[in-house]
């Protein structure tokens, strides 16, 4: 399918790739990328534009798509933001922030963006396209891996484990810990940005949105592939 759009998501954990129209797909890791799965998803003529929050991860994206003679778009360089950002230090913004947010905002209006990634980011885009910031906070992961590593004598958090509370045992203790504890932090950080946005849609995405959805006290959407919506869009291939 010549005349394609291959975007690519550099995150902190996980580099994807999505092929459109056609949804094509493949991933490796951010740590150690392999990369020969994405590059294969590229066929001549198609344009390819990424997304980074990793430095090293996006230099070895552009490295490979070198070696066929490609280059690579970067949101935040070659595609700069078409929203207004009312953000105080833009030098520390990271682009997959106002991307999210820019996918939401030409899919819903006014929105608030919910990046369950090894991070989490919570946005606010205005319905007229102002990007206001939010909040950063840590990811599901980081919460169990650093209980685990400053208290080593407790079990490790079983994030797909069963949630009762009083938990009977240590595990069942620390499983509902860590998974309560997440979901009270990601409705905490919507509830205060939602006192300054009502009504919006609240939209989630992030590899830990599924443990998130419909588990939380706010109705939400999900939205797995945003930021590759996003790049879709800013790269003017979906209306």
């Amino acid at each position: 399918m010549p005349g394609a759009l291959l975007t690519i998501d550099c995150g902190n954990s996980t580099i994807g790739a999505r092929r459109h129209p056609d949804g094509a797909r493949a991933s490796t890791s951010s740590r150690d990328p392999q990369l020969h799965a994405l590059v294969d998803l590229w066929s001549p003529g198609d344009r390819v534009v990424m997304v980074s929050v990793v430095s090293a991860a996006a230099s070895a994206v552009r490295d490979a798509f070198a070696g066929r003679g490609v280059g690579v778009e970067t949101v935040g360089q070659e595609l700069p933001c078409p929203l207004a950002l009312e953000y105080a230090t833009l030098e520390t913004l990271g682009a997959d922030r106002w991307l999210g947010a820019l996918a939401a905002h030409r899919r819903y209006g006014h929105a608030i963006t919910v990046d369950c990634g090894t991070a989490t980011t919570v946005n606010l885009v205005t319905a007229d396209g102002v990007f206001r910031g939010g909040a950063i906070a840590p990811g599901l992961e980081a919460m169990a891996n650093g209980l685990a590593r400053l208290a080593p004598a407790l079990p490790r958090a079983d994030l797909d484990g069963r949630v009762s509370m009083p938990a009977p045992s240590s595990q069942l203790s620390v499983d509902a810990g860590v998974l309560l504890g997440y979901l009270g932090l990601v409705e905490r950080l919507v509830a205060e940005l939602r006192k300054v946005a009502p009504p919006c849609t609240v939209v989630l995405t992030g590899g830990n949105a599924p443990r998130v959805l419909g588990r939380v006290g706010f109705d939400a959407v999900w939205a797995p592939d945003l930021l590759h919506e996003g790049m879709a869009a800013l790269a003017g291939c979906i209306a």
